[in-house]
């Protein structure tokens, strides 16, 4: 993260050609997270251009460049919760993402979506239902942990909540998700 540190400082300093690169290095996570939230790629590629754009307004109020990856994750949610008010949340764990160089890799078996087994996608879509019956706060946490490879105390900063309620969050989340697929019929 030392990179992000560095562009963040000499985007601060005056050279506007570092925040193109902090979108280059973030702007797959931004979109990975907001797709799993909303469930739809052009909500999460709006999300994607709001973040940034509220990124560039206000990052000379960052105090710390160290603590970037939260702030942009924190700014990420707020616009996915704002996108979402008025309907129905909905959250994909399906079809494919996108990693640090920007390729798009498969989610699951490595295949794109419509040349998965029936099996797999019916799995897909029994998690994604299991998960769809949980509160925000814990599938926030499930998609920051097992979706984004955050740490506990990664999340627990995300979502600035102590790192006993993140863990509780997530463990909790996780029991809720068991119980939704026995409910489901599938455990």
């Amino acid at each position: 993260m030392i990179e992000t540190e560095e562009a963040v400082r000499r985007f601060v300093a005056g050279e506007e050609e570092a925040f193109s690169r902090i979108v280059r290095r973030w702007e797959n996570k931004v979109y990975n997270l907001a797709w799993r939230m909303l469930g739809n790629r052009e909500d999460a590629q709006d999300v994607v251009q709001e973040t940034f754009f509220s990124v560039f307004k206000s990052i000379r109020r960052l105090r710390d460049p160290r603590s970037f990856s939260t702030w942009l994750y924190q700014i990420a949610l707020n616009h996915c919760r704002a996108r979402r008010r008025g309907r129905p949340a909905d959250l994909s764990l399906d079809g494919s993402i996108f990693d640090e160089k920007g390729d798009e890799r498969p989610l699951v078996s490595g295949l794109p979506v419509e040349q998965q087994a029936p099996d797999a996608l019916e799995t897909i879509d029994l998690i994604r239902k299991a998960m769809m019956g949980l509160s925000e706060d814990h599938r926030i946490a499930i998609v920051l942990k097992e979706y984004l490879g955050l740490s506990l105390e990664e999340v627990a900063s995300v979502m600035d909540c102590p790192l006993s309620t993140a863990k509780s969050r997530v463990y909790h989340g996780l029991r809720g998700v068991q119980r939704n697929l026995k409910r489901l019929k599938v455990l």
